[in-house]
């Protein structure tokens, strides 16, 4: 079924016209740009091919739901850095504020005998607080690469004051070992699939009468019943094969609401427009009386928010806090996530959906690599690998065409 306007037939019938007479290049050029995460998925497909050909226990049940718990913290961060790509900024110290802040609410729940939720609440007011300086300096006109490069080397010496004398803070037998510790059950994992699956549907429906009223030509069945049903099909899939293991483990299920929200956030709200618009063209938002300043201050907030969850996500599944904590490669592999999964570099294109394909794809060539029993540095060398080949292809994707950069 197709439903078309018969007033606008005429102009829908010339774009596709248009679009179908440009060349080739363009055309790919084209559909690369709507569908960013399409590249993404694919190798995400052939990465799960081939460890599952190489190792069948891969796609098994127990190490889905592993993986999912590893890829938790990559994921998280990735969402905050997200919002400072689109802007066409860059944040280094997530990781560090990571660390930080899983080492105040390690520390207040521990050591000062807070509750668990009130020491976590007050890690992240820390991560937001710590962030909006930082967007402070960045409005006054200082590079973000060097305002948040020099956070980060003050985040690591701010995480050593926090931490005791020992050097760590066990969480073994404190609650917050429960956050990433924890599973839906099965019922719960049922319903929240059910739940994911009715918004998702009221969404395509939403977007649909919206394109008949405006007389834009849509198709009943590609537009509106395919969505619905492969979204269903992969939802209902997942959950499944979570519940046949020990359940949907709860941390997995914050991640997805937490995406959902931000999705209909970036998409459908005023707010979302302006963050695409001042990353896409800064001046050209700001003359046209879009809050440039405020949106900034905003998207360096949330990178602090998620930075300080993710660290608190990491200290509950260590069961501590270490002078190692945010360290390592989870910089790079954050910034990795957002970009392998369609965010650009350059600002205004991407989706916040994005994080948690780049962390999946990470977290399924580290996970692979380790049922293979490679070696720790083999891992870096492709996740680094990946990284050049994802930001190269959001070059060629931006530019059109691989060429020489010309003056």
């Amino acid at each position: 079924m197709t439903v078309t306007s018969t007033t606008d037939r005429t102009g829908a019938v010339k774009v596709a016209e248009s679009n179908a007479s440009l060349p080739r290049r363009e055309r790919i050029k084209l559909l690369l740009t709507q569908f960013r995460l399409g590249p993404a998925l694919v190798v995400l497909a052939i990465v799960w091919l081939f460890f599952t050909i190489q190792n069948p226990l891969f796609l098994s049940p127990g190490n889905i739901s592993n993986l999912t718990q590893q890829t938790a913290v990559t994921a998280t961060l990735a969402i905050g850095l997200v919002f400072i790509l689109l802007l066409g900024e860059i944040d280094l110290s997530v990781a560090a504020l990571s660390g930080v802040g899983g080492a105040a609410a390690g520390g207040l729940a521990v050591n000062s005998g807070w509750n668990p939720l009130l020491a976590v609440l007050v890690a992240l007011a820390v991560g937001i607080g710590w962030s909006l300086v930082q967007a402070v300096l960045v409005l006054y006109g200082a590079p973000s690469f060097i305002v948040t490069l020099a956070g980060s080397l003050a985040l690591a010496g701010v995480l050593l004051m926090l931490l005791p004398d020992s050097g760590q803070i066990s969480l073994a037998t404190n609650d917050l070992r429960l956050i990433a510790g924890s599973y839906l059950p099965v019922w719960a994992g049922w319903a929240f699939g059910a739940f994911g699956v009715a918004v998702t549907a009221l969404f395509y429906v939403r977007q649909y009468r919206s394109r008949v009223r405006q007389q834009v030509t849509v198709h009943f069945r590609r537009n509106l019943i395919v969505p619905i049903v492969a979204t269903a099909v992969v939802v209902l899939g997942v959950v499944a094969v979570m519940n046949s293991h020990r359940g949907m483990p709860a941390v997995f299920a914050v991640i997805i609401a937490i995406m959902g929200a931000l999705s209909f956030i970036t998409t459908q709200t005023k707010f979302g427009v302006n963050i695409y618009a001042v990353g896409g063209n800064r001046e050209a938002a700001r003359r046209a009386g879009i809050p440039v300043n405020s949106t900034i201050l905003w998207c360096f907030a949330l990178a602090g928010l998620f930075a300080a969850l993710g660290g608190v996500f990491a200290a509950s599944r260590l069961l501590g806090v270490s002078n190692q904590s945010g360290g390592g490669s989870l910089l790079l592999e954050a910034i990795a996530a957002a970009v392998i999964g369609g965010t650009s570099l350059f600002g205004g294109r991407g989706t916040v959906w994005s994080a948690l394909i780049g962390a999946l794809l990470i977290g399924s060539i580290s996970n692979g690599m380790d049922l293979l029993g490679l070696p720790t540095e083999a891992k870096l060398v492709v996740t680094g690998a990946v990284l050049v080949v994802a930001t190269l292809s959001d070059v060629v994707i931006s530019r059109g065409s691989f060429s020489w950069r010309k003056k």
